[in-house]
């Protein structure tokens, strides 16, 4: 085993963009503490007084080569205590907690607490402060741990709705791992998880980490209740119709004006009332907040663009966005930071 504790400490930035591989051990708490929680953002406390804590972790991180892409990260994580693991940065990361020995609590969104065993799992975003509480079974307690970035979520769901998609996806959180699909979901994140696919997933291309995140994506979100579950498995009430595809080009092509829905309406031939029920029924959004997501992803691109200097108010004036308040109001809420904070990133937003 190897400790890279103290190499964790000296990085700057995300720590997810210098490790690959990650296994460690430790014989107390403090340790724990020192690596694990503040790799994840956690703060731990003892379940109770006892025997040293001691623990082990095997870590692995899928991410492509692309500049900017988000990350998946996949723990086994064993310690010999229980212990309690508080989250109060909010986040809209979907984490997987599947138990293989020992139980798990979850007091999430002010709901009741819930427990599982091996056999369930829990997922949730951390949107709001959340607890764990990791108990031991006989000797031992170990868990996998998957977090999967909100962008992959999100533009997979796009993708496949080619509609906006909100942050809080109303996840479980408690999954029975005993219908087939999530069968099948669960026999994945322990291979994810595995030691042999840690040590070997730094050697795999870009490319194949990507697809291999872009199949769990997949397959989680056809598995799994969701706020998209109902909308993925109608396929869609039918084919778009062709008047459809006509307004939504219509809107690609002229964004940045900010056409009024008699505009849109008018390209495609038909009647604004037509334009928000079809909207409503095979995109299940409303033509105007479609739109200004459109606007909204141009302007993205526009911030992101280090040669592209203008100031943030007349980037959203070119997209269609008089009142700068609004914007920033808007911007954050779709991607979970400010314009001023895409601009510090440039290309890696």
């Amino acid at each position: 085993m190897t400790d890279y504790g103290l190499e964790l400490n000296r990085m700057q930035g995300n720590p997810l963009d210098f490790i690959e591989t990650w296994q460690c051990e430790g014989k107390d708490f403090d340790s724990f503490q020192k690596n694990i929680c503040k790799f994840f953002d956690w703060s731990c406390n003892r379940d109770e007084d006892g025997p040293d804590f001691t623990w082990q972790m095997y870590l692995g991180v899928l991410k492509p080569h692309d500049e900017g892409a988000p990350h998946a990260v996949m723990a086994r994580l064993i310690s010999n205590s229980g212990f309690v693991q508080l989250q109060t940065e909010p986040s809209h990361d979907v984490v997987i907690v599947m138990p293989a020995r020992g139980a798990l609590s979850l007091q999430h969104h002010n709901k009741p607490t819930q427990k599982i065993e091996a056999g369930h799992a829990f997922i949730y975003q951390p949107i709001t402060e959340t607890h764990i509480s990791h108990a031991v079974d006989g000797e031992t307690c170990e868990v996998y741990l998957v977090k999967l970035s909100y962008q992959w979520v999100q533009r997979f769901l796009f993708d496949i709705l080619q509609m906006p998609v909100e942050r809080d996806l109303h996840l479980g959180p408690v999954i029975d791992l005993a219908t087939p699909k999530a069968r099948v979901l669960s026999r994945l994140v322990e291979t994810l998880c595995s030691d042999a696919f840690t040590a070997q997933s730094r050697d795999m291309s870009g490319s194949l980490q990507h697809r291999l995140v872009e199949t769990f994506s997949h397959l989680l979100l056809e598995s799994i209740p969701h706020r998209y579950s109902e909308r993925m498995q109608a396929n869609k009430t039918g084919p778009m119709p062709n008047y459809l595809r006509i307004a939504r080009d219509y809107m690609h092509r002229e964004a940045r004006r900010n056409p009024s829905m008699s505009a849109v309406a008018r390209a495609a031939n038909i009647s604004v009332r037509t334009l928000e029920t079809s909207f409503r029924q095979h995109l299940d959004v409303t033509p105007h907040t479609y739109l200004r997501t459109v606007r909204l992803k141009m302007a993205r691109e526009a911030l992101s663009d280090s040669t592209d200097t203008r100031p943030i108010a007349e980037v959203a004036a070119d997209h269609g966005f008089p009142h700068a308040g609004r914007f920033a109001q808007y911007y954050t809420e779709l991607f979970g930071e400010s314009p001023s904070q895409t601009r510090r990133k440039g290309p890696a937003a």
